[in-house]
C-alpha cells in the first residue's frame, strides 16, 4: 500500500488545504484564524459537540438495526428447520438444515444489499450535516460511518455462526431459549461447513451484483443523459445541423458524471476481509476475489473510457485513512482464523486425541458423544423415557467434564502462540523491506531540497509583515472577547 511520505515539505499537507466552500458559507465574518503555514486567515470555527454527539448516536442506531435484523433470520432458520424436520412424511428431514442454512444466506445478501444503500444515502447527509472544514476530514468521517456499518452489515451472521452458534445452545437437561424459542445448533459435521457455506452465498453474491451495478448504472445513467441533451437541443434546422457536425468532446458532454472513488475503495476492503478473515473456512476466496478483480478491470475500463466523464483530479498523498482501515483488518483477520481453527473447526480437538491415544483417531467419534437419560420428544410427537447421545463433552446432568476443560486450555493456548507468530513474521517482514525503496527516497530528498532553494529565491519572508499579521490576530481576537 501507499504510505504517507513524512517530513516532505513538497507534499500537499493538512494545513495547507483549503476550507470546503459548503464550510466557508457558514462562517460568519469573525469566524477565522491565522495559518502559520500559509500566513493567511481562513474561516474556522469549533465542531459542534452536539453534531458529532448525533452521529455517533446514528451509527450506533443503525448497527442495532442490523442485529435486529440478523436475529430476525436466524429466527427465520429455526422456523424453517423445524418446519421441514417435522414434516409428516419425512422426505425434507436430511435436508431441513442445509435448506434452512441455503434460503437464510440468500436473505441475508438481499437484507445487506438493501441496508447498505439506505445507510450510504444516510451516511452522506450526516456528514454534510456536521459540514467539516476540509474535504479530507469530510472523507475520513464519512469513510469511517461507512465501515463501521458495513463491517456489522457483512461479517455480522459469520461471526455469529463461526463463534456463537451452538457455544451457547445449552444441553439435553437445560436448553437456552430466548421468547421460548430455543437457540439453533450446527449440523453434525459442525459449524465450519455453514460457515463456507454463509461466506460463499454472501461473497461470491455481492461480487455479482456489484459488476453488474457497475456496469448497468452507468449505462442507464449515460443513457438519460444523452436523452435529455437530445430533448434539449432539439429544435430548428440549424440546430440540428450543429448536433450532428458535433466533435466527440461535444458528444462526451452527454456522458453520465463522474463519481468519486469511494464505492471502489469500500468494495475493495470488503473483498479483503471476505478473503482473509474467514479463509480458513473458505479457502478458495482469495481465487473467488482474484478472478473478480481480473472481470472488473474491464468493466472498469468500459464505464471510464465509454460510459462516464472524464474524472476531475484531486491533489492527495495517499490512500488516507483506507491504510490504517487495511492495517487493522489484516490484524483482526489473524485474530478470526486463530480462533476459528481453534474452535470452530475439529483441528485442535483431533490433535489433543491424537497426543492421548497413541497419534491415532480410534474411538474419537464415541468419545465426543455425551449421553443424556430423560424424557425425549419421539418422531410420533410423544414424551418418552429414553437415553440419547449428542454432541459435547459432558458427565452426567451436564456437567463439564475434565477434557472438556483440557480442550479450552488448549484452544486458548493454540490461539495466543498462533497469532503471537503471524504478528512476529509480518512485522519483520516488514522491516526487512522498506516501505519506500532506497532510489526513491533518495530521489524525494532531491527535490525535497529544490523546493526548499526555490521557496528561498521566491519567498522573502517580511518581519514588519509577519509582525502586523500579528497585531491584526491579537486585534480580532480582543474583539470576539469583547463581544462573547
Amino acid at each position: 500500500y501507499q504510505r504517507r511520505v513524512r517530513g516532505s515539505k513538497a507534499d500537499f499537507t493538512d494545513s495547507q488545504e483549503p476550507a470546503r466552500p459548503e464550510y466557508a458559507v457558514t462562517c460568519e465574518e469573525d469566524d477565522v484564524r491565522f495559518n502559520p503555514i500559509t500566513l493567511r486567515f481562513e474561516p474556522y470555527r469549533e465542531q459542534s459537540v452536539f453534531k458529532t454527539l448525533t452521529a455517533v448516536s446514528v451509527v450506533v442506531i443503525t448497527v442495532v438495526v442490523v442485529i435486529i435484523t440478523l436475529i430476525s433470520i436466524i429466527i427465520y432458520k429455526i422456523a424453517v428447520y423445524s418446519l421441514f424436520d417435522h414434516m409428516a412424511d419425512g422426505s425434507f428431514k436430511p435436508y431441513a438444515s442445509t435448506l434452512a442454512s441455503v434460503s437464510g444466506s440468500i436473505i441475508q445478501l438481499i437484507a445487506i444489499t438493501v441496508l447498505s444503500q439506505v445507510y450510504a444515502w444516510l451516511a452522506e447527509k450526516i456528514t454534510l450535516w456536521e459540514n467539516y472544514r476540509t474535504e479530507t476530514e469530510f472523507q475520513n468521517n464519512l469513510t469511517v460511518k461507512r465501515f463501521i456499518f458495513e463491517f456489522f452489515n457483512y461479517y455480522g451472521s459469520c461471526f455469529y455462526i463461526a463463534f456463537i452458534k451452538g457455544n451457547f445452545a445449552g444441553t439435553p437437561y437445560n436448553y437456552t431459549t430466548i421468547f421460548g424459542i430455543r437457540l439453533d445448533t450446527c449440523g453434525p459435521g459442525g459449524c465450519l461447513g455453514e460457515l463456507a457455506e454463509n461466506l460463499a452465498i454472501i461473497f461470491l453474491g455481492k461480487q455479482i451484483m456489484n459488476n453488474f451495478q457497475e456496469l448497468l448504472i452507468p449505462m442507464i445513467k449515460s443513457w438519460w443523459s444523452r436523452r435529455k441533451s437530445n430533448q434539449y437541443q432539439a429544435g430548428t434546422d440549424k440546430e440540428q445541423i450543429a448536433i450532428s457536425m458535433s466533435s466527440p468532446w461535444e458528444a462526451d458532454n452527454d456522458l453520465a458524471e463522474q463519481e468519486n472513488l469511494f464505492p471502489e475503495y469500500l468494495e475493495m476492503v470488503i473483498q479483503y476481509g471476505f478473503a482473509t478473515m474467514f479463509v480458513v473456512a473458505f479457502p478458495v476466496a482469495p481465487l473467488f476475489a482474484l478472478i473478480n478483480n481480473i472481470v472488473e478491470i474491464r468493466l472498469d475500463a468500459k464505464k471510464y473510457t465509454e460510459l462516464l466523464k472524464r474524472p476531475i483530479p484531486i491533489n492527495c498523498m495517499s490512500i488516507g485513512i483506507w491504510y490504517g482501515i487495511l492495517d487493522y483488518m489484516a490484524a483482526i483477520a489473524i485474530i478470526t482464523n486463530a480462533f476459528v481453527i481453534a474452535f470452530t473447526s475439529d483441528f485442535i480437538s483431533q490433535i489433543l486425541w491424537k497426543y492421548d491415544h497413541d497419534n491415532s483417531l480410534s474411538g474419537y467419534v464415541e468419545g465426543h458423544l455425551s449421553t443424556f437419560s430423560g424424557e425425549i420428544l419421539n418422531s410420533e410427537g410423544e414424551w418418552v423415557n429414553d437415553t440419547c447421545k449428542y454432541w459435547d463433552y459432558r458427565l452426567e446432568h451436564g456437567q463439564a467434564s475434565l477434557w472438556w476443560w483440557k480442550l479450552k486450555a488448549v484452544q486458548f493456548i493454540f490461539v495466543v502462540v498462533f497469532e503471537h507468530f503471524v504478528f512476529t513474521v509480518v512485522r519483520l517482514i516488514d522491516l526487512l523491506i522498506p516501505d519506500i525503496p532506497e532510489k526513491l527516497e533518495a530521489l524525494i530528498h532531491l527535490e525535497d531540497s529544490f523546493a526548499r532553494e526555490m521557496m528561498k529565491e521566491v519567498i522573502e519572508i517580511d518581519l514588519e509583515k509577519l509582525e502586523d499579521v500579528r497585531n491584526r490576530v491579537k486585534v480580532k481576537r480582543r474583539q470576539r472577547q469583547k463581544y462573547a
